[in-house]
Order: C-alpha cells, then sequence, then structure tokens
C-alpha cells in the first residue's frame, strides 16, 4: 500500500511538471531588394509565423533576402519592434534568434540589443544566440525590440515558454495541392508546364531531379519549357497554413533538342534563380554553399578554407555587379537531367580591374585560360568541380548541355549491349542496383531514371 501511495504522488509531481513549447517568426522574402523595409512593408520579409505578430513599428535600415533580413546598411544601424498577437504574449523563459554577422572586417564587433540585452554575432555563419528570461509570472512579452549594431542577418527569432502559461499553437488549414498541367505523359520538347494553386496567396515550389520540394527548391513563376524527360515535383506553402501535399507529374520527351543552353548573369543577380538583389558600391554578397538552379543546369559555390576573402556577389565601382572567385573557391556545375551531360562551359570576363581572363583547376576536362572555356574532352561529364586557380572575375557563366543517346550510354562501358542495364546519376555503370536508389536504366533504346524496388 505504501508504495502504490509514492507511485500515484511521483505520477502526480510529474504530471504537474510544464512542458516547454515555443512559436517561432521566420524571414525571408521571395525577392531580395537593397531598397529597405518599412513599417507598411515590413511583414513581406516575413516568411512563417505572421499570425504572432500584430504591427510593427520603428522600422529603420532593415533589408529583404530571399532567406532572411539583413539589419544595417554600411552607414546606418538598423533597428524594428515587433508588437506580437495577442496569443503569442506569453510568459517566455527564453529568446532564441537565428543570425550571422556580415562577413566584413568592419562588422566584426557586430551585436543585436535584443529587449536591452546584447547578443554578440561573433560568426558570419549562421548560429543561435539565446537571450535567457529570468522567471517573472506577472510579466507577458508584449514586444519584441531589435537594434543591430553593425550589419547582421537574422533567419528566425523563436519565442520559449511553458505550457503552464498557455498555448499559442494555431489550428491551421492545410494548403491545396498544386496542379500540374499537362499533368504528364508523352509530350513533344518545348512543352510548357504550368503549376497552380487554388490556396490564395500560397507559393509554389518545385524539382526536376526527383527530389521532394521544399522552400529551398526552385520558387515557380513562370511556366517550365520541358525539354527533356524529366518528373516535376510540386508543393505549395503559405504563412499560418500546413504545406501542402506534393504533386508529381512525369513527362516523356519524344523529340529531345540535341543542346540545351543555360546562361547565368551575374551582372543582374536579381535574374537568378532563387533571386539576388544587387550588391551596393564595394558591398557584397556571399555566395559560399548557395545553389542558383534554372531547372536544367545547378551552379553550387563552395568557398576555399583559406584566406579572409571568398566567393561572392560583388559591386564593383568601374563595372556593376561581377562574380568574384578566390583561389581555391569552387563552382560546380551539374546537369539536372542524366540523359544531358555537359559539353561546354564558358565565362564573359568582367571590365573592372586590370583582370583578363579567368583561371579554373577541372576536376574533369580541361580549362583553357585562353578562351575562358571548358571543354569535356573524350568523358561524359554530368558534374565538374571549377577551382579557381586565381582571382576571377566574371560577369555571366554559359553552359550548353547535349543529348546523350542510348549508344552514349553503351559507349561508358563498351562491349555488347544488354537488354537492361543500370547506371548511377554521375552516369556510371552499375551492376547490383539496390532497392530504393534512383538509377538510370538503359533498356534497348530507352533511357529511364527510375527508383529500384
Amino acid at each position: 500500500m505504501r508504495k502504490i501511495i509514492v507511485l500515484l504522488t511521483l505520477m502526480t509531481a510529474l504530471a504537474g511538471i510544464a512542458r516547454e513549447r515555443s512559436y517561432t517568426i521566420s524571414f525571408g522574402a521571395p525577392t531580395a531588394s537593397t531598397s529597405p523595409l518599412t513599417n507598411d512593408t515590413y511583414m513581406s520579409a516575413v516568411s512563417a509565423g505572421a499570425e504572432y505578430i500584430d504591427h510593427v513599428t520603428s522600422v529603420v535600415a532593415v533589408f529583404p533576402e530571399t532567406d532572411a533580413i539583413r539589419m544595417s546598411s554600411q552607414k546606418t544601424n538598423g533597428k524594428f519592434n515587433i508588437h506580437l498577437a495577442d496569443k503569442a504574449q506569453v510568459v517566455a523563459s527564453k529568446i532564441v534568434v537565428e543570425a550571422c554577422r556580415y562577413d566584413n572586417d568592419r562588422d566584426l564587433e557586430a551585436a543585436l540589443l535584443l529587449n536591452s540585452e546584447y547578443l554578440y554575432i561573433t560568426s558570419p555563419e549562421y548560429g543561435y544566440y539565446t537571450l535567457s528570461i529570468p522567471s517573472r509570472p506577472e510579466k507577458l512579452l508584449t514586444n519584441i525590440i531589435i537594434d543591430a549594431e553593425h550589419r547582421v542577418y537574422i533567419k528566425a527569432i523563436s519565442v520559449y515558454y511553458d505550457d503552464a502559461q498557455g498555448s499559442v499553437e494555431p489550428e491551421m488549414q492545410t494548403v491545396a495541392t498544386p496542379v500540374i498541367t499537362p499533368s504528364g505523359g508523352s509530350v513533344t520538347a518545348g512543352t510548357e508546364v504550368s503549376i497552380s494553386c487554388s490556396t490564395p496567396g500560397a507559393e509554389i515550389y518545385y524539382t526536376v531531379d526527383g527530389a521532394d520540394p521544399s522552400t529551398s527548391s526552385l520558387h515557380y513563376e513562370a511556366p517550365v519549357a520541358v525539354h527533356n524527360s524529366l518528373g516535376i515535383r510540386a508543393f505549395a506553402v503559405k504563412d499560418g497554413m500546413k504545406p501542402s501535399e506534393v504533386a508529381i507529374a512525369n513527362f516523356t520527351v519524344r523529340n529531345p533538342d540535341a543542346e540545351l543552353v543555360s546562361v547565368f548573369n551575374f551582372a543582374e543577380p536579381e535574374t537568378l534563380n532563387p533571386a539576388v538583389a544587387a550588391p551596393a558600391q564595394k558591398e557584397s554578397v556571399l555566395l559560399d554553399g548557395r545553389t542558383f538552379s534554372d531547372g536544367n543546369v545547378a551552379l553550387t559555390f563552395r568557398a576555399s578554407e583559406t584566406g579572409n576573402t571568398h566567393v561572392r556577389l560583388y559591386g564593383s565601382y568601374d563595372a556593376g555587379t561581377d562574380l568574384r572567385l578566390y583561389d581555391n573557391d569552387i563552382v560546380t556545375i551539374s546537369s539536372l537531367n542524366p540523359a544531358y551531360s555537359i559539353a561546354a562551359i564558358s565565362v564573359t570576363i568582367s571590365t573592372s580591374g586590370s583582370d583578363s581572363d579567368a583561371w579554373f583547376i577541372a576536376s574533369q576536362g580541361e580549362w583553357t585560360w585562353e578562351t575562358d572555356s571548358w571543354a569535356p574532352g573524350d568523358e561524359r561529364v554530368t558534374s565538374v568541380d571549377l577551382a579557381s586557380y586565381m582571382q576571377s572575375r566574371i560577369t555571366s557563366m554559359t553552359v550548353t548541355l547535349t543529348h546523350d543517346v542510348s549508344a552514349g550510354l553503351e559507349a561508358v562501358i563498351g562491349g555488347e549491349p544488354s537488354r537492361v542495364r543500370y547506371f548511377n546519376m554521375q552516369g556510371m555503370p552499375v551492376c547490383n542496383p539496390e532497392p530504393g536508389h534512383i538509377y538510370i536504366r538503359l533498356s534497348d533504346s530507352r533511357v529511364d531514371k527510375v527508383i529500384v524496388k
């Protein structure tokens, strides 16, 4: 009997322990801009959690990015005051800010004054900075007030509290599943595919490489021209609602083009996907870890581990915006469809400064610095790393893809063709394909991308 009483007492005590809850306000605008946000336009850069905000005041020197907001300019410190909605006014235990500082020696002492307490933003890489709040049961959090010293990027702000103070978790509806038109099947090259969503204000994201989409995927803005056999996966999101289900449409092209040409114009970074606001003169946007794509080709940038200057878009004083890669910075160029390989890469050199060429070390094929171009030689290349041998200043890059017929795939391994053969996503032969993985399947003259079961 005594043991039972002790057990019941313990269970009652555990039941009274508060469970930690939280809500998050995330930032990111459809298009980055060098124009500052205002009290009225601030919400356009809130990508999630708008239902926790009643209104915003005191907005100064806050700029929209596609995955964050930037606080401060080169000359002016930034600030804002978020007035929380009634349901978001809780007795908070801590506030956590996901942020990083601007990667510049002038901004080494970057800090946020959050509700009158300093958070020092020490790294140019995103991290979590926490303001702990002493327990004051009578004190509701009604405002989030931030003053920035130097330039800081803020990706999200999370408020933590315990469930004894109630819940701000909304009853969310689900965004309607996007509709892909046409819905798949056999089409001619160049067919335009549209994606729509019946939920007003929903944003659509899609992929063309077989991966499930996320908000980091391609943002749908206009119909997609299908030039080669591929699968489109799309979903939609809206603030205050659950994401939609994923819509899938697979297309087989009857007459694929021999070549596809992709042009990435770094002089007009707002034309990239995702878009980037052109930096002001002598300002820059870091590109380490960023990927840009037009649906056929993806460019991914990676900074070197040495030196204090990294791959970036730079607002030069004499030639507008250009791409700058320094010693050992890498750009990876990838074909997004296994039926196409990379036939050629060329760059246009910026007129800024005295540089007159670009010189890269290629992981495959050969870079010719005299013509500022790359060729695969006798290799079949679907992805190549170009590592900068010196500083390269580039205004645009052109990538040409060529369609590989089945005979081209047979040449990879040689010998007589078999009835069915499998290749990995890099085009290399696979003897024993593993279940659940994506492969290129060659059957007679047909090439498909399949998941082996």
